[in-house]
């Protein structure tokens, strides 16, 4: 059986603070590790930042509008506003 490996520090989470956090006590010499439960890089790149969330809450429910026939619903030809996509 092989050893457990030790850590001088333990980062929760891999967000824009741990990352950083992470990333100077590595610098500083202290052997890290970094704990991450869900997307590596947080919430923020993966789903939750402007503009990136709103690109990809309108592609969903354009995604969904185009598979409405699978749900027994008919649905119209998708019109994308950009003027007003832009302003959410």
């Amino acid at each position: 059986m092989s050893q457990p490996e030790r850590f001088e520090i333990l980062v929760l989470g891999s967000g824009e603070g741990g990352k950083y956090l992470a990333w100077h006590m590595a610098q500083a010499g202290y052997r890290t590790a970094v704990v991450e439960r869900q997307l590596i890089g947080g919430s923020c790149p993966n789903t939750n930042c402007l503009p990136s969330k709103n690109e990809i809450w309108s592609a969903k429910v354009a995604d969904l509008v185009r598979r409405a026939a699978a749900f027994g619903t008919v649905a119209c030809a998708i019109l994308l506003m950009i003027q007003q996509f832009l302003k959410t």
